[in-house]
């Protein structure tokens, strides 16, 4: 405690040596203040951690998200052409729109992290 908090509270207390009770409140309402004002300095600690810790789990849910749709290439190779043509496509075209689908999705994507600041 500093000087002028001390002198404060001897001056505050002085007046009050005909009333113990009141002295032993004010003494007990001092320490709750003291405790309060630790709790709340641990609270705080506790909530900066918080933060730290959502910033790198949204990189990392980010990070995973944009590595995600990129693997679908790896189907790709599996799909069969030949029976694409019963839903509109020609063979010549079905590889390029399935990788630009998945190119366009993997950017939409990363453009969509970014935009929300989680990169």
């Amino acid at each position: 405690m500093n000087t002028n908090t001390t002198h404060a509270t001897h001056t505050t207390l002085a007046g009050c040596e005909n009333h113990p009770e009141t002295v032993e409140l004010l003494r007990e309402i001092r320490d709750e203040l003291r405790d309060f004002n630790k709790d709340m300095d641990r609270l705080n600690q506790l909530t900066e951690e918080q933060v730290v810790s959502t910033v790198q789990n949204r990189k990392v849910a980010a990070i995973t998200l944009m590595f995600v749709i990129p693997s679908t290439f790896a189907a790709i190779p599996g799909a069969n052409f030949e029976h694409l043509n019963e839903y509109g496509f020609d063979n010549f075209f079905a590889l390029p729109v399935l990788v630009g689908s998945v190119v366009l999705s993997a950017l939409a994507t990363f453009g969509l992290v970014k935009k929300k600041g989680w990169l």
